[in-house]
């Protein structure tokens, strides 16, 4: 009877067997986008260049407002891995419009333009982390994922 049990039983392959140099990347990316959300918040002019020119002034300042905020919160999030998919899935719709409509205007579409260049990285690690998860030294992992009953006596 144990035999038969222990057959229809798989092993749950899950984020915390993701090896550790995952986690560091991961670590890496939420404090490179928390800088970078303070990095929006100290270039006001630049950002407010870039989006009055598809928008009014009002919009603009929220829209600046958000992806500073995004960032930030989002980037702290990832970096401590607490609710990664949904930090990750928040900066996805940032970095499109970065790639789409912000990068093309600062320097073309080329392979030269090293904003663009980061802005692909960054989002094709986004998705990486969004189908990987977030790992073992994370807040999900740790405290959030619930643990497997122990062994149950057989009777």
């Amino acid at each position: 009877m144990a035999l038969a049990h222990e057959l229809h039983r798989t092993p749950r392959i899950n984020s915390a067997n993701n090896p550790v140099w995952m986690d560091a990347l991961r670590i890496l990316l939420g404090l490179f986008l928390f800088i970078k959300g303070l990095l929006f918040l100290e270039h006001t002019t630049d950002v407010f260049y870039i989006f009055s020119s598809s928008q009014d002034v009002l919009s603009a300042g929220k829209a600046h407002f958000l992806t500073s905020m995004v960032h930030i919160v989002g980037g702290l999030m990832i970096a401590f891995g607490m609710l990664t998919r949904l930090a990750l899935l928040c900066q996805i719709p940032i970095l499109i419009g970065a790639l789409l409509i912000v990068n093309p205007q600062q320097g073309g579409i080329s392979l030269g333009n090293a904003e663009l260049v980061l802005s692909l990285t960054v989002t094709a690690l986004l998705l990486f982390f969004m189908v990987k998860g977030p790992g073992r030294y994370s807040i999900d992992n740790k405290v959030l994922r619930q643990r497997q009953p122990e062994e149950e006596q057989a009777d």
